[in-house]
């Protein structure tokens, strides 16, 4: 069974932070040197039809964008890109905490969403054929099975014991704590750090 997640592994775009395997910039990602500091004061964000639209200035007429995490390991919350449909950055948020109320919460959905990442609470099993490695887990999305490519380079380091998995499909999963996981879980992962 296949886990179903939207986005892939991303990587810092200028800001010298830890990315997913191969780190640098993200394919296709064009960098603005006018990129707007956005604030309450100069632009409004507003669902429509499920997808996430940015005003800036707020008269201006509403542009679809995504949202992307400049860390995203270390500030969940802060240092984001706000990108056009081509992904062209158009402006950056300091702090979603900027925004309160129904602006905020969307806002934390939207990475929420795009940035799905299953906590594994238990490895049952790890195969190994041709380069490829075979996980059968325990996650908060239920038991899943996904496959690792150059397993050494697939697993990235967060600190304090947190572990992030890339799988082949760009899918990411999370170990908040390797540490923290029984023996036999935490048996199966060690031997790739």
């Amino acid at each position: 069974m296949a886990p179903r997640m939207m986005g892939g592994p991303g990587g810092p775009r200028g800001m010298g932070g830890p990315g997913g395997p191969g780190g640098g910039k993200r394919k296709g990602s064009r960098e603005n040197p006018n990129s707007v500091a956005i604030t309450p004061e100069n632009a409004h964000f507003s669902m429509r039809g499920g997808f996430l639209y940015m005003q800036c200035p707020k008269d201006a007429e509403p542009v679809r964008v995504s949202l992307h995490r400049n860390f995203p390991f270390t500030f969940l919350w802060e240092y984001i890109s706000v990108l056009d449909i081509d992904n062209y950055e158009l402006a950056t948020l300091r702090s979603i905490d900027l925004f309160d109320g129904e602006e905020k919460e969307m806002l934390e959905r939207e990475l929420e969403r795009k940035y799905y990442s299953p906590v594994i609470s238990k490895i049952y099993s790890v195969k190994e054929r041709f380069g490829f490695s075979y996980w059968d887990v325990e996650s908060s999305g239920g038991r899943l099975t996904f496959t690792l490519q150059d397993t050494f380079k697939s697993i990235v380091r967060a600190g304090e014991g947190k572990l992030f998995l890339f799988d082949v499909d760009g899918n990411r999963f999370v170990i908040e704590d390797a540490d923290e996981l029984d023996r036999k879980s935490r048996k199966r992962v060690e031997i790739y750090l």
